[in-house]
């Protein structure tokens, strides 16, 4: 027979158990320092007791949400009439209530891809431009998130563990490199908090990135999961674990109901070894583009992303067709497939590695498009030069670029790259073109299949005539095709033109 004593203990217990089960809480994301996106629909979320009815505050702003049987609720709140902040966040049930301190609101990005996203400010020495940023950042209402990496075999739902920054001298260090970049050179021009969540994960194919019901929906999709599948099965390859775990179920799934302005991407070097990489990459993209814009039910949201870097050295022969390039081909052609899309060309700031440490122009030119194409600043000259058409004569090739605010124009030829950005080492360009030639980087494919260097000069606002001597009836040009780029044709803003290949 029970005594009195030990129903009274039974009932605490599990009165305890309850309070314990049922206290409302919220994700990192939504943690002390983090920042929200100023929009009338922001969402938040978390979690309490199934069916409990939760109330989020911030800043005297109110919303209600009712958790479900998991558990989680999301609350949408009118921030558009908010100021920066801080604020204290607040959501409180009938279990008890949570808090968030120094929560500020402004413009929030997704930022995500690989390595050369998720690089440090300070890795590898340190990226270029480092210390003048870091000079320069004390005070600014710019907030850094960076997610927990894990690997989860299912979808992680709202559980979005990491580590908010407030920027300053002793935290910049730490956070992304072209995420910073980007957030800082677009505060400076709009004023206002601002801030990144990074999703990054290095080593990560494009398809590590999609749910599995889209890979397996594509044939070559599937065959990728599988060939890497069995790969870990034979306990081959360090590479393919990170995509077969998933980085949509780790990193994105988790956020994938956040409010934000847009997503700005760095992913690829991955991809460019595969054998046709071509043509399969620009179909990839848009999947992931189009599944993750699904869930965050923003079916229109700017996506901007970055062709790849330069590593390695210069092409040697005109006949040269490495991955990489076929890859920033791709990278090229995917603009046409994703709508309110675009794309940053960096193969002018290159070194030796994949992970170069000339992150700044990365970041500034992404935070260009968005300043022309999201924020309507159409002062900013955002776009490079991008090829749209070839006319083929006799002799000669007339190729036609899509410009955008800027006509064509002809650096100086560049004489050398630098190997090293640390030890100064430099490699010299030699010159492929004749001296007559005014650009550099242009190849020219004859009747017979061969490769040719070109000689180049423009002609017009947005045209450029391509030849070389003892070709005749030209099929195809290429432009700064290889590891590396020597090119030197940009926009009279400065923007480089982006590789291309006229071929099919």
């Amino acid at each position: 027979m029970k005594t009195p004593l030990f129903v009274a203990v039974l009932v605490l217990g599990a009165q305890f158990v309850h309070s314990q089960a049922a206290q409302v809480s919220l994700p990192d994301l939504f943690g002390d320092h983090a920042i929200v996106q100023r929009a009338k629909d922001t969402a938040v979320w978390g979690k309490a007791d199934p069916g409990e009815t939760v109330t989020v505050t911030l800043a005297g702003v109110s919303a209600t949400a009712k958790a479900g049987n998991d558990g989680w609720w999301l609350a949408r709140l009118d921030t558009s009439k908010l100021g920066d902040g801080p604020f204290e966040l607040t959501a409180s049930a009938a279990s008890g209530s949570v808090n968030s301190t120094d929560i500020l609101v402004g413009e929030v990005w997704l930022a995500g891809g690989q390595s050369n996203m998720e690089f440090s400010m300070k890795s590898f020495g340190g990226v270029v431009g480092y210390e003048k940023r870091a000079a320069a950042c004390k005070g600014r209402p710019i907030r850094m998130f960076k997610m927990t990496h894990r690997s989860e075999g299912a979808p992680i739902k709202g559980d979005a563990k990491g580590i908010w920054r407030v920027i300053s001298p002793a935290t910049l260090g730490s956070v992304t490199a072209v995420g910073y970049m980007f957030i800082d050179t677009l505060q400076k021009q709009i004023g206002g908090a601002a801030g990144v969540v990074d999703i990054s994960w290095s080593g990560t194919r494009c398809w590590a990135w999609m749910p599995i019901e889209t890979i397996d929906a594509h044939e070559e999709l599937k065959a990728e999961r599988l060939r890497q599948e069995a790969l870990i099965a034979k306990g081959e390859g360090k590479q393919v674990r990170k995509p077969v775990l998933r980085c949509w179920n780790n990193m994105f799934f988790p956020v994938s109901k956040m409010t934000c302005r847009g997503i700005i991407w760095y992913q690829g070097c991955c991809d460019s070894g595969h054998r046709d990489s071509l043509h399969l990459y620009p179909k990839w993209l848009s999947y992931m583009v189009a599944d993750m814009r699904r869930e965050m039910g923003k079916p229109n949201l700017p996506f901007l992303y970055c062709q790849l870097a330069g590593w390695q050295h210069m092409p040697k022969s005109p006949d040269a067709n490495p991955g990489p390039a076929n890859l920033r081909e791709a990278q090229r052609r995917a603009q046409k497939l994703i709508p309110n899309s675009a794309m940053a060309v960096i193969l002018d700031n290159s070194e030796h590695e994949i992970h170069g440490r000339f992150k700044e122009p990365a970041g500034d030119r992404l935070a260009a498009l968005a300043l022309n194409r999201v924020y309507g600043k159409k002062d900013v000259v955002c776009k490079s030069p991008d090829f749209a058409e070839a006319t083929f004569g006799p002799a000669s090739a007339d190729v036609r670029f899509e410009i955008e605010g800027s006509p064509l124009a002809a650096q100086p030829l560049r004489t050398s790259f630098t190997w090293n950005v640390h030890s100064n080492d430099v490699i010299r360009i030699e010159r492929r073109s004749s001296p007559a030639s005014q650009l550099e980087g242009f190849t020219i494919q004859d009747a017979a299949g061969k490769w040719h260097w070109a000689d180049a000069r423009i002609t017009g606002r947005d045209t450029v005539k391509v030849w070389a001597d003892g070709v005749s009836n030209p099929k195809a040009v290429r432009y700064n095709w290889g590891m590396q780029g020597p090119g030197n044709l940009y926009n009279a803003a400065g923007l480089p033109a982006s590789c291309f290949t006229t071929e099919p």
